[in-house]
């Protein structure tokens, strides 16, 4: 196996890859990369829930496969001073060599036998296809609702949902929800749970270039592809919650105010929290205006914002990291706050944007 190909190149395809390539495992396989080269060079990594395949362009001069420590693989090509970089397997079939400028090093392989099988989808039927912001979009607004707990493991995952019309992106983690639409693409209807750190990795993947992603499904298993990328993934069993249930509809208080402006302000105001689990940011609605205060172990704060409120006062708090991921993912200059009651859940959302929602429970208020 021999080939010559851009050291940058090869060093973007080593990191995609290596996304779903564990640090550990049992299986001394699993941490490594896979090259592949026969008509393209093809890199895979897996975690045998997670796989990821990757073309890299390359001067191919001999066929041929083999398996290399990832992380070692990773810092070498990282380093190496020159542009280009051509690697060869040793005469003896146990040994990679990696030349790049004056730099050249040996390091030890594996049979590329002993890599489990990766099981890719190959039912195109179902596929759907999706700008690439878009879908950068559709997952920035909601995978980072999802519930990090490892006991409630469906909701570590984003609803994917085509029906009515709409292709919608749910996350939900039981204090905050996060719902995006976008006119469906296919007229097939579909309901499946993929894990959020999958669509962080594709997301991260499309944001290197504009380009299509596609994706199909099957009972058990989602994959993401483009020309050069493909990552297949097991889906989350489980019910996930009717979150639709979840959103009022009436409100007793509404609220509107700049987006940059607020962000700006609780991170002011929460400087004197040192546990965002036991204190709160505390908003109080009046015409005009709304208090925002802390009253933290280490001290207190408070500053006064104009904003558009209709309705009655308002007296409710939030969770600070719950409430700045809400507005942090809003691209609007304004944010509406919709409260249906002080102890009740908040609707945040953009006046000029029906497309997305944002469901935030209040906190207790907790003073000193």
């Amino acid at each position: 196996m021999k080939f010559t190909c851009n050291r940058d190149l090869l060093r973007e395809g080593l990191d995609i890859v290596s996304r779903a390539i564990p640090a550990k495992s049992n299986y001394a396989a699993l941490e490594c990369v896979l090259i592949e080269v026969s008509e393209d060079l093809i890199l895979t990594g897996s975690d045998n829930d997670i796989s990821i395949t990757y073309q890299v362009a390359a001067i191919i001069e001999e066929i041929g496969s083999v398996l290399v420590n990832a992380r070692i693989f990773s810092d070498i090509v990282r380093k190496l001073p020159d542009i280009y970089v051509t690697v060869e397997t040793s005469t003896t079939g146990n040994g990679l060599h990696i030349n790049s400028g004056a730099s050249h090093f040996e390091i030890s392989t594996i049979g590329s036998e002993q890599y489990p099988k990766v099981n890719f989808i190959n039912d195109f039927d179902k596929v759907v296809n999706l700008p690439g912001p878009t879908f950068r979009n559709l997952v920035k607004q909601t995978a980072f609702a999802a519930s990090q707990d490892s006991a409630k493991m469906i909701l570590r995952g984003v609803l994917i949902e085509n029906k009515g019309g709409l292709l919608k992106f749910a996350a939900i983690d039981g204090f905050k929800l996060a719902v995006k639409s976008f006119p469906s693409v296919s007229e097939e209807e579909f309901r499946v749970v993929v894990p959020s750190r999958v669509l962080d990795y594709v997301a991260k993947v499309v944001d290197k270039n504009n380009d299509v992603i596609s994706f199909c499904y099957s009972e058990n298993q989602i994959m993401f592809f483009n020309n050069t990328f493909k990552l297949v993934s097991s889906l989350l069993r489980g019910e996930f919650p009717d979150y639709e249930k979840l959103i009022p509809i009436e409100f007793a208080t509404v609220m509107t105010l700049p987006t940059a402006l607020f962000i700006d302000t609780i991170e002011r105001v929460a400087l004197v929290i040192d546990d965002d689990k036991k204190w709160s940011i505390n908003l109080n609605t009046y015409p005009d205006e709304v208090f925002v205060s802390v009253a933290g172990e280490d001290g207190n704060s408070h500053e006064t914002l104009n904003a558009e409120i209709t309705g009655q006062e308002m007296a409710i708090s939030f969770n600070k990291k719950n409430l700045l991921d809400c507005l942090k993912v809003i691209e609007k200059e304004k944010v509406s706050f919709n409260f249906s009651s002080q102890k009740g859940p908040c609707v945040i959302n953009s006046e000029d944007d029906d497309s997305f929602l944002m469901v935030l429970m209040p906190m207790k208020t907790r003073v000193r």
